[in-house]
């Protein structure tokens, strides 16, 4: 599947009187540059709260081919800035749920917020946050609150984002994070197989990956290897003995070697493991 990555750019003043607002736009330019999938779908959507602008929430969308990189830096470079601008979370949260999400691509969010929620109380916290893994948690959905401060630290939301699935916590300016997807389904016959493969997409050099099934399916794995874009895991019975005919089972992934800005969005993947004859054709080459 192809992706959308979805950037929320704060454009309260805060950003200036922080002394981050160059930082935070050059870090950003930098992570449209390295997105490296001409076909990816790339969105920033500046927010902002004030009486003359309520609120900024037009989007720039462009593909990430080289032109359409160099529009969205320019633009990122004349975005506009008012002395009178306040953050509310509810107001980017609420776009990206209702508004945002492709369901022929993987979508990613990236909110990038230096402070405190000034919606009181905080509608993000209330209705949005706390329902992000019940609405996305089983989708190819996921989000990164990218904290671009100290000021934006909040022991409350970092419980909430804690508790949901497909949702982390990013305490950096730097949004250039690689995310590494596996695929999600795979498929294997004991009767005829001894492993199968699963594609990786990202950089997953000097990565590696333990996985597992759960101490109650009937098969187990033996051995995991990545080969270049592949993780081949062999696979076998757990008992042979009163197999189910077709049953799915959740393989468990764990991701090792990771620097800070590495994130495993896909850790449980779904296999039809199967134990059933097949007709192969085999090909030998004289």
């Amino acid at each position: 599947m192809k992706e959308r990555r979805v950037y929320y750019l704060d454009c309260s003043y805060s950003m200036v009187q922080y002394g981050i607002w160059e930082k935070v736009r050059d870090n950003l330019k930098n992570a449209i540059d390295n997105v490296s999938d001409e076909t990816t779908e790339l969105m920033v959507i500046p927010f902002a709260d004030n009486t003359s602008i309520n609120p900024i929430l037009k989007p720039i969308c462009a593909y990430a081919t080289p032109e359409g990189k160099a529009k969205l830096k320019l633009c990122i470079d004349k975005l506009p800035m008012s002395k009178s601008t306040m953050t509310y979370h509810r107001i980017p949260l609420s776009d990206f749920y209702y508004k945002r999400i492709a369901n022929d691509r993987i979508t990613y969010m990236f909110l990038m917020t230096d402070g405190q929620d000034e919606d009181k109380p905080s509608k993000a916290k209330k209705d949005f946050l706390p329902q992000w893994g019940k609405n996305f948690g089983d989708k190819n959905v996921f989000g990164f609150y990218v904290m671009l401060c100290n000021s934006a630290h909040d022991s409350e939301i970092n419980n909430i984002i804690e508790s949901q699935e497909h949702l982390w916590k990013v305490e950096s300016a730097d949004v250039n994070i690689n995310l590494i997807r596996l695929q999600e389904k795979a498929v294997f016959n004991v009767r005829n197989e001894k492993f199968f493969d699963l594609p990786i997409y990202g950089d997953n050099k000097g990565k590696s990956f333990k996985v597992s099934f759960s101490s109650t399916c009937p098969y187990i794995v033996t051995k995991s290897e990545c080969l270049g874009g592949y993780l081949r895991i062999w696979t076998k019975a757990r008992d042979s003995k009163n197999l189910p005919v077709s049953s799915v089972n959740l393989l468990n992934v764990e991701m090792t070697g990771c620097g800070p800005f590495d994130f495993l969005v896909t850790d449980k993947i779904k296999v039809l493991c199967e134990n059933k004859p097949e007709r192969s054709l085999k090909i030998y080459v004289k």
